[in-house]
């Protein structure tokens, strides 16, 4: 398993869903607003869904930002 860190590069070529860790980040972070502590971490930026609002989170999940940033512009 590789160390969280830096995933700015991933993030930018990815063609699909990317797979992250908790304490992965990026350059596009944003924080979440439902979320109280802020960190620059996936976990608390708004793209990472990780379920931290089921019954079971998870510590890897998957960025949402290309398909989040893709909505926006069709808009």
């Amino acid at each position: 398993m590789r160390e969280p860190g830096d995933r700015t590069a991933e993030l930018k070529t990815a063609t699909g869903k990317l797979d992250i860790a908790r304490g992965d980040f990026c350059g596009a972070f944003e924080q979440d607003a439902d979320r109280l502590f802020s960190a620059l971490e996936c976990w608390y930026c708004k793209y990472g869904d990780f379920g931290i609002f089921t019954e079971h989170p998870t510590q890897k999940g998957v960025c949402n930002y290309k398909q989040i940033k893709q909505e926006e512009e069709t808009r």
